[in-house]
């Protein structure tokens, strides 16, 4: 097996769980280059998206509902 087949294996063996999510919301957060993770509660992010949504598939959630949880989830 190669070196990508492994890793996408594994890539989709994480689909669908609480390290998935939070590494989307941790990505989308940082990728504006505006904020960081330090800027968020991360976990009650999605925590909040999963209990919103009942599922880890936090990428399914439309724009402005992921946007709206990550605004009430600013660290002072």
């Amino acid at each position: 097996m190669s070196t990508f087949s492994a890793r996408h294996g594994q890539q989709a063996a994480m689909i669908g769980t609480r390290e998935s999510a939070t590494a989307f919301v941790i990505h989308a957060v940082e990728s504006t280059g505006a904020a960081t993770r330090a800027d968020f509660d991360i976990d009650r992010i999605v925590s909040t998206a999963h209990a919103l949504s009942d599922d880890w598939d936090v990428e399914a959630l439309q724009p402005d509902t992921f946007w709206r949880i990550a605004a009430t989830c600013l660290t002072p």
